[in-house]
């Protein structure tokens, strides 16, 4: 039977994006605000988890 693995930061990094997503999108138009605002979110937390 194979194993499953979880990879924490990923779900770290998807939790972060979607707060982000959620918070962005109270400004401006919403779809818009909210994917750039998670977008961006992502992409610190990945530059960031060099540092971790």
């Amino acid at each position: 039977m194979p194993d499953v693995t979880i990879n924490l930061w990923t779900l770290i990094l998807g939790a972060a994006a979607g707060l982000a997503g959620v918070v962005g999108s109270r400004y401006g138009h919403k779809l818009v605000m909210g994917a750039v605002s998670g977008a961006v979110a992502a992409v610190v937390l990945t530059f960031a988890r060099g540092y971790f």
